[in-house]
Parts: C-alpha cells; structure tokens; sequence
C-alpha cells in the first residue's frame, strides 16, 4: 500500500512541476525531413538547458502525406478516408523523428516526462472531431488546434523558407491572419488563417534550416521570420 501511495503522490508532483513549466507548440514541417532528427537533438538540448519549459512537437506529414495525395487521386479515396490518413502520415514522421529514442511519442497534452515530446494527434482529434476533412487542413491547422487546447495563444511553425512573401517577393514581417483567409499563401495551409482569426491566435513562421532563428524565436526575440497575428 505504501508503494502504491508514493506512486500517487510522485505523479501528483509530477503534474505540479508540468503546471509550473512554460509550455510551447512547435510544428515541424515535412518539408525539413532530411534535417528533422538534428532540429529535433537542438530543441531537445535547448529545452534541458533551459529547464523550465516544455515543448509539444507537432510533426507535419512531408512525403507520407503526399502518398496519401497520390493515393486519393489514383483509388477515389473520399475527403472523409483521405483526411484521417493525413492525420496518420504525420504520426509516421513523428516515428520517424523518434527513431533512436531520442524523444518520447505521446498522445495525451498532459502526459508529464522530458522537456521535449513528439505529439501524435489521431486520439485528440478523434476525440473532438472539429476540423474539417479536407486538404485544407493539414499539421499547420493541427498544431494551432493543439496549442489551444494546451492553453496558447501562438505556436512556432518550422518550415523550410523565411516566412509569407508579399507581392514583389519581399518578406513580411508581420501580417494579419485575416489578410490570409482565402488567399492561400502556400506557407500555411488554407484553414490556418481562419482558425487564427476565429480562436484569436497567433503563429510565427521560421526556416528551420537556421537553428538559430529557431531559437531567436522561441525565445520571443527579433529574427527572420514572419508573424501571423489574428
């Protein structure tokens, strides 16, 4: 009885220490796979040295959710199917990012553990099926989905360009999300946008390829990147 009381009690703090963490969202696009697993290392060391903060990955779908494309396309696969094997693909990058045991996989916001965790959305998702099943929601739309339901008000989007360009191709440092919505900038997906204007969020676009404005970002200090504010 004993044992198990101390068990109890050790989650309880556990929990505690969780509250007491800063927590941010960070979504890594498919499109950095190659140098996934090294983005993956520095945000793991970043966060240790920093101790007091917790970061949620978010892995975006990269080539596994384009085979779901493909396959839609080539077997009349429905929005319906289609959209739930997107959300799948990116549970296979997260494997892929995790492979070596460098980071746990979860699947629950609120599991206590390391100070970096790669989320897997199918449970939450399935649980409070809100989003829409189409291609216009992607991991973009996701991570913003789970920041809210951890509690942010932004998240940090990983990509492998500096940010939303405007018309003569220079960077925008700021934007509005609502400038955005129908206008598909292809930094985001097509929902993202809405959904920042609608939950009054925020995302900051950073190239991964640069561990620095990684950092420089979620940090909150002033880098190459682009600020989507609802």
């Amino acid at each position: 009885m004993s044992g198990k009381g101390e068990r109890k009690r050790e989650r309880k703090r556990e929990r505690k220490r969780e509250r007491k963490r800063e927590r941010v969202v960070v979504k890594l696009g498919g499109s950095l796979i190659k140098k996934g697993k090294g983005i993956v290392r520095r945000l793991k060391n970043y966060a240790e040295e920093r101790g007091d903060l917790t970061i949620i990955l978010i892995p975006g779908g990269g080539p596994f959710a384009e085979a779901v494309r493909t396959l839609q396309k080539e077997l009349s696969i429905s929005d319906e199917t289609a959209h739930w094997l997107a959300v799948l693909a990116t549970h296979q990058y997260g494997f892929f990012l995790a492979d070596g045991g460098v980071v746990p996989l979860v699947e629950c916001v609120d599991e206590g553990g390391p100070a970096l965790r790669i989320f897997l959305p199918l449970k939450i998702l399935r649980a409070d099926n809100c989003l829409p099943h189409s291609w216009a929601v992607t991991s973009d739309t996701i991570a913003a989905f789970v920041a809210k339901r951890v509690g942010e008000k932004a998240f940090v989007k990983l990509t492998d360009v500096d940010g939303v360009l405007d018309e003569q191709g220079r960077l925008l440092k700021r934007v509005r999300a609502e400038e955005l919505v129908g206008k598909g900038c292809g930094c985001v997906d097509a929902e993202l946008p809405r959904f920042l204007v609608q939950n009054k969020m925020s995302c900051v676009l950073v190239n991964g390829n640069f561990p620095s404005r990684i950092i420089d970002a979620l940090e909150g200090r002033e880098t190459v990147c682009t600020k989507i504010n609802h």
